[in-house]
């Protein structure tokens, strides 16, 4: 199961010329590669309306005087943020590896990877838990000390919670800018050193305009038995209005196995002549599970949760 429009999809299908680096920037980070992503209204910026209150169609009788229907919108604006840096190489080192294009294609992989690494941190923190959190819908599983995990359930919903990304930025088939610096000649760095070097840019975002849809637990300390019951994962997926198809929960790969394959083991039946003991689960009632290890393994810090 995937999602409609993930980025992975997106960006390999739009990134032709850089197929091998959405690949890099995605190889540990498979949320962000799952996150639906839609194009931004107007490039660095996305615009959009937010419901302020609804007047319905109403069952009259017949020949009767029918209703005023309305919505009241609201235009909001999300920015987008720069995703990129500067490379810079030696004159002597790049002649020892065969020229500065050699040697920036040899870092690229290392440097995309924890760019996608960070990215992704950065939007299941900063983006989502938060989120959830001002929302008041994040649960406390009752840790208190700062070896804890953070579960997250997030329902995709086209122009309310999404990716973003610039709509001009795979004109070229490129998901990255890269361009030389100098004009490809060499320059003096900061500390006057003779150098080439490479900048890379993209632009993404994140618009969170519905609160029905972002939900999680957090404060999940495995260590001391700190655990969601099975209620309170139930309601986590109640909170986001949870779908099959459209909805993702998050968490890091000791969460699965410990917290929700628990619950499978508490039911598992073993035969004596049974030569596998799998307590591993993809779903939970129909919405996919997506591990990954650019969550704190058990070492967040106690979230105060009104």
């Amino acid at each position: 199961m995937s999602l409609t429009d993930a980025f992975r999809e997106v960006a390999i299908k739009r990134s032709t010329k850089q197929p091998q680096m959405v690949d890099q920037l995605l190889e540990e980070a498979p949320i962000l590669g799952a996150i639906r992503m839609e194009d931004s209204t107007d490039g660095l910026h996305n615009v959009y309306e937010e419901i302020e209150s609804v007047t319905p169609a109403q069952l009259v009788d017949a020949d009767e005087a029918l209703p005023v229907v309305n919505a009241k919108t609201n235009l909001k604006q999300v920015d987008l943020s720069v995703v990129g840096g500067i490379i810079e190489v030696g004159e002597d080192k790049a002649r020892a590896f065969g020229g500065a294009a050699a040697y920036f294609a040899k870092k690229q992989p290392i440097i995309m990877q924890k760019t996608g690494m960070d990215l992704e941190k950065s939007i299941l923190y900063n983006s989502f838990r938060a989120y959830a959190l001002a929302n008041s819908k994040l649960q406390d599983a009752a840790g208190t000390g700062s070896t804890n995990y953070s579960m997250l359930c997030v329902k995709f919903v086209p122009g309310q919670v999404t990716g973003l990304f610039d709509s001009e930025g795979f004109g070229s088939g490129a998901f990255m800018d890269v361009e030389s610096l100098s004009g490809g000649n060499i320059y003096k760095d900061s500390n006057g050193v003779l150098v080439r070097g490479i900048r890379y840019k993209s632009y993404m975002g994140m618009q969170l305009a519905n609160a029905r849809y972002v939900s999680g637990i957090a404060n999940i300390d495995i260590t001391n038995s700190k655990t969601p019951t099975e209620k309170q994962i139930l309601q986590m997926l109640e909170d986001a209005r949870a779908t099959s198809g459209n909805t993702l929960i998050m968490c890091h790969p000791m969460v699965l196995s410990l917290v929700l394959g628990a619950f499978k083991s508490s039911a598992l039946q073993m035969r004596p002549d049974s030569r596998d003991y799998n307590t591993m689960i993809d779903t939970w009632n129909g919405i996919e599970i997506v591990t990954s290890r650019n969550f704190d393994n058990g070492d967040e810090a106690k979230v105060t949760i009104a």
